[in-house]
């Protein structure tokens, strides 16, 4: 069976709710991507495109799995 396509908006949104608040650039970074992708339509949302740079923030800010939070949010961008 293949895997419903999620929105990288309630994605960012899931994740957000994980990260701790002193993560302050990385969640700033989130909430503009975020923004700048409100008029895509919903289709699109759910593509390759989208989750890309999401994907390029994870990796400039989670460089080790060393805190639970890290883990959770690896958890919710590959799996949810």
């Amino acid at each position: 069976m293949t895997p419903k396509p999620r929105d990288v908006v309630d994605v960012i949104n899931q994740m957000l709710e994980v990260i701790p608040i002193s993560q302050t650039l990385l969640i700033n970074e989130l909430q503009i991507y975020k923004e700048s992708i409100w008029n895509k339509a919903p289709e699109v949302r759910k593509t390759r495109n989208c989750f890309l740079p999401v994907q390029n923030l994870l990796s400039r800010h989670i460089l080790f799995i060393d805190e639970d939070w890290k883990l959770e949010v690896l958890h919710i961008f590959n799996l949810n």
